[in-house]
């Protein structure tokens, strides 16, 4: 017998297929032709998974999903951790001098609150005033709010009998969450 050659699409089919074992035409309409003439066989497409990215975009969008999988964990742990951690909310800073030091037993000073993390160390530069008509001397600045500690006071500070002037001082903040005013008292 001779060789059969698919009619569709060249390939060599062995004498007595009912169809090409490459394109699935029938043999019946596959007349015998002579190897010279025919092309040779396509190469079958590689198997592909049906909806699975292929070629550079499939890739891109694979890239791009894994990128905003990670930006969303990142940022669902960041909330996780701000809503979850401990805080220092000074919610203002009291001052009283009781021993009148530059008229402040009579006018007590208010400054804005802050808010950190426990522990944390904060540089301030508080603003004195003279409530007097001489210059006074500020000596000590202690706190009475349980927890905090002061340190690199810019003492002694005297404050001219008009206008001000500008106390330095560290607040340590407490290990732990508080939330309340901190008082200062002058000495």
């Amino acid at each position: 017998m001779s060789a059969q050659y698919c009619a569709h699409c060249g390939a060599p089919m062995p004498a007595g297929s009912a169809f090409c074992a490459y394109c699935g035409t029938p043999a019946a309409t596959a007349p015998a032709a002579p190897l010279s003439s025919l092309a040779p066989p396509p190469v079958p497409p590689a198997p592909s998974l049906a909806g699975a990215p292929s070629g550079r975009w499939g890739r891109r969008r694979l890239v791009l999903v894994v990128i905003v999988v990670v930006v969303v964990i990142v940022l669902a742990g960041l909330v996780y951790v701000a809503t979850t951690a401990p805080v220092v909310t000074v919610t203002e800073i009291n001052v009283y001098a009781p021993t009148d030091v530059c008229g402040l037993n009579e006018f007590p000073i208010y400054y804005a609150g802050f808010s950190d993390s426990p522990g944390a160390s904060d540089a301030f530069g508080l603003q004195i005033e003279n409530f007097n008509n001489t210059t006074c001397k500020l000596s000590e600045v202690t706190t009475n709010t349980t927890g905090f500690t002061l340190s690199d006071l810019g003492l002694p500070l005297f404050v001219p009998a008009v206008g001000n002037n500008t106390l330095n001082l560290t607040i340590t903040l407490p290990g732990g969450a508080y939330n309340g005013p901190l008082d200062l008292v002058y000495s």
